[in-house]
């Protein structure tokens, strides 16, 4: 009796232990597979501009994660970092001679045109990514639209190319092909300079990881650009009160000039 009840009871495990492996196997197949990640930050995430404000460098640093990294040069891995500021509409003008003087004429509006961008990576990002993937990612000046199809069309082109150059002038378009820099196996830094007409608001900081010419991963951030002190209360008069940021203007202007009158008059 006892050696059929035992029978009985490794009979009942047997049977139960295809049921449990079954039961654990999804679980091993969910956990998530080693795959290469990115991770960055920048130096300061807050900009304030003051009436002593020079232009300023930010730095940009980070890591790659992985589980098969190789060392840097060898094809497999390039990392694009992308800073860009706020957008607003631009409008490019073309110079002509009208009676011996130079005046503005006709122009071309760009609506969303950056008000300061730069792209860093480790080599020419050309020889990163094909041109479709930058162009959907927006890498690369001449994949940035501005608000304004202008492919094809010899004129538009040339309105388009003189405003890059123009915004390069000023240090707020940059592109650098070796500006990002690995240090080691994994870590990396690049650094960008906002030049002194860097305009206000928040800025995107992205930083792209390619392998074989493919987005492996993504890191976002932002900084935000802000006046301070005196600049930022005329700032805030003269384009939210216009108004009273005139009058304020010509008040100074009358009080200036009795204050000369008082102080060289003759009695």
């Amino acid at each position: 009796m006892k050696t059929a009840i035992r029978l009985a009871l490794v009979l009942l495990a047997l049977s139960w232990a295809p049921a449990m492996a079954q039961q654990k196997a999804p679980a091993a197949q969910d956990e998530p597979a080693d795959q290469e990640q990115v991770q960055s930050d920048i130096s300061t995430r807050e900009i304030a501009i003051q009436s002593n404000f020079t232009g300023i460098e930010i730095l940009i640093f980070g890591s790659v994660e992985s589980s098969d990294l190789q060392p840097p040069g060898k094809g497999a891995y390039d990392v694009i970092a992308v800073v860009r500021g706020p957008s607003e509409p631009i409008v490019v003008r073309k110079k002509e001679r009208v009676a011996g003087i130079w005046v503005n004429g006709p122009g071309k509006t760009y609506g969303t045109v950056p008000g300061f961008y730069a792209v860093l990576s480790t080599r020419p990002f050309r020889a990163i990514a094909s041109d479709e993937m930058l162009n959907n990612l927006d890498i690369g000046l001449s994949d940035l639209e501005f608000g304004r199809y202008t492919k094809g069309n010899p004129e538009e082109q040339a309105y388009r190319s003189a405003m890059i150059r123009l915004m390069k002038q000023k240090n707020l378009f940059q592109e650098h092909d070796d500006g990002v820099k690995f240090i080691g196996r994994s870590l990396f830094r690049a650094t960008v300079a906002l030049p002194v007409n860097v305009p206000t608001g928040r800025y995107s900081v992205d930083v792209y990881l390619f392998r074989d010419g493919a987005v492996a991963s993504k890191s976002e951030g932002s900084l935000e650009v802000t006046k301070a002190g005196i600049e930022a209360v005329l700032y805030q008069l003269a384009f939210k009160h216009p108004f009273v940021y005139g009058l304020l203007g010509v008040a100074i202007a009358v009080l200036a000039g009795l204050a000369g009158w008082y102080a060289f008059r003759r009695d």
